[in-house]
Parts: structure tokens; C-alpha cells; sequence
């Protein structure tokens, strides 16, 4: 038997530590790798991980996967994870890709191979994406359980509306819990492939506990959710371009941005230069059209106000909305009446729940309602817009179509006012 020394088991032990301390965090970093966009989805995207604050490399290697060519390298930037001093974020955005494009690439010094797909430069082929928000709210299972279902409709990539990690839980004030956003990222990152290996890539809109405050609070309360889900330009909410086929609007219900002014302003300004594009979107927190909450309360109130009035008039065709816990589908509104030429409104936010809300009073905007944990599968041809509802087994439990070539009609129903104000017994 041999025997050691104290002060050389004590160089022992601090090496196997060490070691033991750095695999862990090379684990972190291989576990932890996610995509998402800033800029043109068919010729850029942007790669982000987690490490420890000592691993400041931020390159990827990366070629064409059906293509022989040498391994090339662009070097990134690293972030500190705010609040959360032992990690940085890593951001490596490639450039100057071909559309409709699987790459295969690696983060350095690591010797494991991803894979994804650009976007095609034009509709010739249906595209689909899938839709949800309310992620990690319970266990994270019951998110993983509907990731992975998601993941089977081989999407090329997600939009989710809100309240991710749910980091803020117990109170609106205070440090975030840093461990959920890392538990969040190593689920996406296990359970959003395709089955063909591609990892897809992100798109997420703000929800009031992604940020310190909740509501009536300002861009520095949300550093977090800036730093992991950086949008394709300098603002919380902004909007991402498929070339001239899709539009997506990415708004901030009252979180780290005011609904009106400022933000409002500006949806119309970018509403108003896209009239071209056939596929229009809108992705947001909190409903205007709620299924569960009461109809008055300000927030909706305010994107009824400031919003609906301009995805009316200049033409977004569906809006994804969350917040609620449950499954919704209006009809078609416009101006308080079901019009076939009025705005959809799909939701509200029920991807990780465990236990969906019931609904208490039915709204006569809706369509359909569901007590379910869910996503929406969106497929889009150069013609049409295909909505299929999804529940935790992947069953198919709501189907909606709306053909963007379809003429204007004058039909109309109104909806009367005492209904819609009515609010929910017993909220």
C-alpha cells in the first residue's frame, strides 16, 4: 500500500480537484450550445454557449456538411453572464452562408460535431416552425416532454413568447436564479434536434419573469434575456426578415419597454415597409385577447389600444400570444367583430405548465379553447399559412388554415360590447 505524505496528498487531492473541476466545466460549455438569429436567416447564425469565467475562447470551426472543404474559423466574442459572475456567454455569429444549407460545425477545443440548416432564400418549398411560450415553469420535465414533441415536426426553428426559465419566481425583485436559465439551456440544447441532427435555432420574445420587475421596468432590468436571446438589432423588441417571404415582429408587452409610444411608433414605421411580404407575424407576453385572465386589465387593454389598430391596418395576419397557461385560437377580428379578413389571435403560453388553466368564462373572440400543455406547428407555403395545435403526446387537437391570396370579403359579425367587457367569474 503506498503512502503519501500530507503535504504531497494535499498537491494530490488540489490536482484531482482541478481536474475533476474542469471537466465540469468543459461539460458545461458542450452541454450548453444553442443557436439563434441576429441577421438574415438564410445566410448567417449566430452561435452561442455557456462556460466557466475562465474559458474566454470564443471560436467555431465550421464547412458545409455535404462538402469536403477545409474546417473555417471565426472568432467570436465572450460576455460576462450577468448576475452570475463564474460564467460567460459565448457569441459566434458565421456570416456569408449559402441558403437551404446544412453546416456541421465545433466549438473549439471541443471535439464534438453540431449540425444546422439555413433557411432557403425563397418559398419554392414549405417551411415550418413551431410556436410556444410558459416554458420552464414546473418541473422540467413536463418542458422537455413537449420539447421533444416539437422537435419531431422537424421545424426550422422556434418561436417562443415569453417567460422562459421562469428565473423570477418568488417576487418580481431581487437576483435572478441563474441555475434555471442553465438548466433551460441544457434542455434546449438536448431536446431541440431534428430527427435529421439539425439544432434549432431560437427566437424569443420577453415575458415578465425573464427580468428583474416584471413589468414598467427598463432594458438595463433585463441584461439576462439580452444577453442569452440577442435580437437582430439593439432593442428588446425588434423585427426578423426571411428575406421577402416572412416578417416576424418581436414586441415587448410592458416589460423592459413601454407598449405605447416609442415601441408603437416603430411597429408601424416597420409594418408600414413590409406590405410585400406575404407572411406576416407578431410574437408577444401578454394577450390582447386573453383566454383566462380578465378582458380589462391594462395590458391588454394597452395592446388593444396601440397595437391591434396597426396589425389591423397594415396587415400582420397572425399574432402569437402567451401568458395565460392555457390554449386559445380566436377568430378572425377586426374592429370587435369576427371578420374573415381580421387578425388571429393563437396562445396563450402553455409549453412547460403542469397543470393548465380552466377556462371560467368563454369569451365570445374564441374559437377554441383547451385546457393543454402545448405548441403550434406553422407551416408555411407561398400561398398559405397551415396551424396545427399539438398536445404533450403530439397529438394533433386544433387545425386552422388561412390562405394569404384568399379576396377581401364584407361579411362581418359583431360581437357585442357587453359580451366582450364581460370579465371572468371568479378570477
Amino acid at each position: 500500500m503506498l503512502y503519501f505524505s500530507s503535504p504531497l496528498r494535499v498537491k494530490i487531492f488540489s490536482l484531482y480537484f482541478l481536474v475533476l473541476i474542469s471537466s465540469c466545466w468543459a461539460d458545461l460549455a458542450q452541454e450548453t450550445v444553442y443557436l439563434t438569429w441576429q441577421q438574415s436567416p438564410s445566410t448567417t447564425m449566430t452561435i452561442q454557449w455557456i462556460s466557466s469565467n475562465r474559458d474566454k475562447q470564443s471560436i467555431v470551426t465550421y464547412r458545409p456538411r455535404s462538402a469536403t472543404k477545409e474546417w473555417l474559423k471565426v472568432t467570436g466574442e465572450s460576455l460576462g453572464f450577468p448576475q452570475a459572475s463564474q460564467y460567460l456567454i459565448h457569441k459566434v455569429e458565421l456570416r456569408d452562408l449559402q441558403p437551404n444549407t446544412e453546416y456541421v460545425f465545433r466549438v473549439i477545443s471541443h471535439p464534438e460535431e453540431y449540425q444546422f440548416l439555413t433557411a432557403p432564400k425563397n418559398l419554392d418549398k414549405e417551411i415550418r416552425f413551431v410556436v410556444g411560450g410558459d416554458m420552464y415553469h414546473d418541473d422540467i420535465s413536463f418542458m422537455r416532454q413537449i420539447s421533444q414533441k416539437a422537435a419531431q415536426t422537424i421545424p426550422l426553428f422556434a418561436l417562443i413568447g415569453g417567460d422562459i426559465a421562469y428565473s423570477v419566481t418568488s417576487g418580481y425583485f431581487g437576483l435572478q436564479q441563474i441555475n434555471r436559465w442553465i438548466d433551460w439551456i441544457k434542455a434546449w440544447h438536448t431536446d431541440m434536434v431534428t430527427p435529421q441532427g439539425n439544432l434549432i435555432p431560437v427566437i424569443s420574445a420577453i415575458g415578465n419573469h425573464d427580468l428583474n420587475g416584471g413589468f414598467n421596468q427598463t432594458p438595463a432590468q433585463a441584461a439576462i434575456f439580452s444577453a442569452l436571446f440577442p435580437m437582430p438589432g439593439h432593442s428588446i423588441y425588434n423585427v426578423l426578415d426571411f428575406d421577402s417571404y416572412l416578417s416576424i415582429f418581436i414586441l415587448d408587452s410592458g416589460h423592459a419597454t413601454p407598449i405605447a409610444g416609442k415601441q408603437t411608433d416603430w411597429l408601424r414605421s416597420v409594418l408600414g415597409e413590409r406590405q410585400k411580404v406575404p407572411h406576416r407575424f407578431a410574437i408577444y407576453h401578454v394577450p390582447a385577447y386573453p383566454s383566462i385572465r380578465d378582458f380589462k386589465n391594462k395590458y391588454s387593454e394597452a395592446i388593444r389600444n396601440s397595437w391591434v389598430p396597426i396589425f389591423e391596418q397594415l396587415g400582420i395576419q397572425v399574432a402569437f400570444e402567451h401568458h395565460d397557461h392555457a390554449y386559445k385560437r380566436t377568430h378572425p377580428l377586426q374592429k370587435g367583430r369576427i371578420h374573415p379578413d381580421g387578425v388571429v389571435y393563437f396562445g396563450d403560453g402553455g409549453w412547460g405548465v403542469e397543470k393548465p388553466r380552466v377556462l371560467k368564462w368563454k369569451y365570445p373572440y374564441l374559437a377554441k379553447f383547451a385546457s393543454a400543455r402545448h405548441f403550434i406547428a406553422v407551416t408555411l407555403t407561398a400561398s398559405e399559412q397551415q396551424f396545427k395545435s399539438l398536445g404533450d403526446q403530439g397529438q394533433i387537437f386544433d387545425e386552422y388554415v388561412h390562405s394569404i391570396n384568399k379576396p377581401k370579403s364584407n361579411e362581418e359579425t359583431q360581437i357585442p360590447t357587453q359580451q366582450m367587457l364581460i370579465e371572468p367569474k371568479n378570477f
